[in-house]
């Protein structure tokens, strides 16, 4: 097998990853799996590795790498030791293609490292583009997202100037708490955040949907991956997660991509974009389907929104500001630190952050995204619940 459908995942017991992973079964004759990473999880790791035997895995608990081997009925996979091993496999020639899927900021440098060395690379990691927006629009040709509203804006426009477009509008399933009194929000519980309608995701994109912070993200990714100014990106409440996103063109006419809310038909397509390979998934039968609904967002109950359209308007560091206060603050969420509402305070307080910083390297973000953490950390020690 040639180098071309060779590929590394970083994240691969997530759910980007599994559904990565689903999608190769189909499509097992065509794709090479060469490296698998993970954080913590052992257990799912080992079955990837046993199951698609994978020349380098890649685990970033050390103290779980006895363990991980234990469980490997695949003696010929390499448990890379140092993260600089993982670097290096980055930056060589042994694949094609990169599925970012790690959620956070820690996938910032490795996907940049795939982007360097020309590679293809399947983008699931809002952190990228919003810490690292300029940065990441020179290697824009070889990023191909996979999230399923910018996937489906990327089905629809296809190589089209952006000139043609009058605006696009991301789609939203409103969350857990679409229809929840606002005026209950300080009731809402880790347990009822993590309890989302349609799609099954990790714990910290979840909270995100449940915030609609995923939706500030994605505003933020869609101005550096198509070329757009912020006043040209909507979002629109659909409850169903069936229209993905809608293009607007300037002579009235809007297209759209629609499927069932199902993440192995995006990755499918930028799998084997420009070609279309078999994802597993059945075509939606619209007969079927049910009324599709449609609503405006509710500024008042999900402030996340406008978020976005401040930070683009502001600093060249209030991006990856937001996306810090966001990241630490849902992380202080879930271990039940803080209250639910606090999200919210937290990245509205983070707006006061200043930085010292360019951002003109990815060093100088990776620096700068330090010393914000630890302002934030001060932030939110405000709100803490105890």
């Amino acid at each position: 097998m040639s180098n071309d459908n060779k590929l590394i995942i970083l994240g691969s017991t997530g759910s980007i990853g599994k559904s990565t992973l689903e999608v190769i079964k189909q499509n097992k004759d065509i794709y090479e799996v060469i490296c698998l990473t993970a954080d913590s999880n052992t257990i799912a790791l080992a079955e990837q590795i046993n199951l698609f035997k994978p020349k380098y895995a890649y685990l970033n608990n050390h103290e779980l790498i006895d363990d991980l081997k234990s469980r490997l009925s695949h003696n010929q996979t390499i448990v890379l030791t140092d993260i600089s091993q993982l670097h290096d496999i980055l930056k060589s020639d042994l694949y094609s293609t990169l599925v970012s899927a790690m959620s956070g900021s820690t996938g910032l440098l490795l996907t940049f490292f795939a982007l360097q060395s020309s590679k293809k690379v399947l983008l699931a990691n809002k952190e990228s583009l919003v810490m690292a927006g300029d940065l990441f629009c020179k290697y824009r040709k070889h990023i191909i997202p996979i999230d399923s509203e910018h996937n489906a804006i990327f089905q629809v426009i296809g190589n089209l100037d952006s000139h043609e477009i009058d605006k696009i509008t991301l789609t939203a399933s409103g969350g857990p708490f679409r229809e929840y009194p606002r005026s209950k929000f300080d009731l809402i519980t880790v347990e009822m955040a993590l309890k989302h309608p349609n799609w099954s995701m990790g714990r910290k994109i979840t909270i995100d949907s449940a915030t609609m912070m995923n939706k500030c993200l994605e505003i933020i990714e869609a101005y550096y991956l198509f070329n757009l100014q912020p006043d040209q990106i909507d979002v629109l409440v659909h409850p169903e997660s069936i229209i993905h996103s809608i293009v607007n063109y300037k002579d009235g006419s809007s297209l759209c991509q629609f499927s069932a809310p199902n993440m192995q038909i995006p990755i499918s397509f930028a799998l084997g974009y420009p070609n279309r390979i078999n994802s597993g998934i059945n075509s939606l039968d619209l007969s079927t389907s049910g009324d599709l609904h449609f609503s405006k967002v509710d500024h008042d109950k999900f402030p996340s929104i406008n978020y976005a359209y401040k930070a683009l308007a502001g600093s060249a560091m209030s991006c990856l500001i937001i996306n810090a206060a966001n990241e630490l603050a849902v992380n202080a969420f879930l271990e039940k630190q803080i209250s639910f509402l606090s999200i919210f305070s937290i990245i509205e307080d983070s707006f006061s952050i200043s930085l010292n910083s360019t951002c003109s390297s990815i060093d100088e973000i990776l620096d700068a995204d330090i010393v914000c953490r630890q302002k934030i950390k001060q932030i939110i020690k405000k709100y803490l619940v105890n």
